[in-house]
């Protein structure tokens, strides 16, 4: 396996009653004296939908982090993530000071976020995911996948510059040899792998175009 560039311990959970209770026990496992749990949401307005969240986010050990409007953040212990999309994984992933994280998963199975990670699932409700979810990364887009990761600054962004011409020119290589991209699939390999921040979503724009036929500018 590729190796991967997370140096601390994950997790999934579907989101329900047990899944929740779960999911702040194992993360109670990885804090330590002094610590605080960082609890991060997509939204504000999720934190008033949820007895749960109303009543975690009051706690005087917890930081909520709220997606919407930040990007980056610090966490001093480990981190629950609450129904994170795959773009925003990659700028939960990057987050300095984190010892631990737990996801809980909302719109996609995350298998192969799953797979990369190393992460345990501590709970499935038996949801229905997208089937696109189960598809495994062939061994030509893996390959390149890996060589973009090794080649690229990851603290550029990938929507412009030498970034964008190396992403672009390899894609468009697989397409051109008839290869059809898993946009959800690559997104989760790129979180896993040390994609940060909004490089993850611009990943899935690329493919969603390239896909669709266009073929998009780079520098010369």
């Amino acid at each position: 396996m590729f190796e991967n560039r997370n140096n601390f311990p994950c997790a999934v959970v579907d989101q329900d009653d047990v899944g929740e209770r779960l999911a702040l026990e194992w993360c109670n496992k990885y804090l330590k004296s002094g610590q605080h749990l960082t609890l991060w949401v997509a939204q504000k307005n999720i934190l008033g939908n949820n007895k749960f969240l109303i009543r975690l986010s009051q706690h005087p050990q917890v930081d909520v982090v709220v997606a919407r409007g930040s990007g980056y953040f610090a966490s001093y212990g480990p981190v629950l993530a609450m129904y994170p999309r795959v773009g925003e994984l990659g700028t939960i992933m990057a987050t300095s000071g984190m010892t631990a994280l737990c996801v809980v998963r909302w719109e996609n199975s995350l298998s192969t976020w799953i797979k990369e990670t190393g992460a345990e699932v501590l709970h499935e409700a038996g949801w229905k995911f997208p089937v696109e979810d189960n598809s495994e990364l062939n061994p030509e887009i893996l390959e390149e996948l890996k060589n973009i990761t090794l080649v690229i600054n990851h603290n550029n962004t990938i929507a412009a510059g030498f970034e964008k011409k190396i992403v672009v020119t390899r894609l468009l290589r697989l397409h051109d040899d008839g290869v059809v991209l898993p946009r959800g699939v690559m997104m989760e390999w790129a979180a896993a792998h040390g994609w940060r921040g909004k490089n993850v979503d611009t990943l899935g724009e690329y493919v969603d175009k390239i896909n669709a036929g266009v073929r998009p500018r780079t520098i010369r």
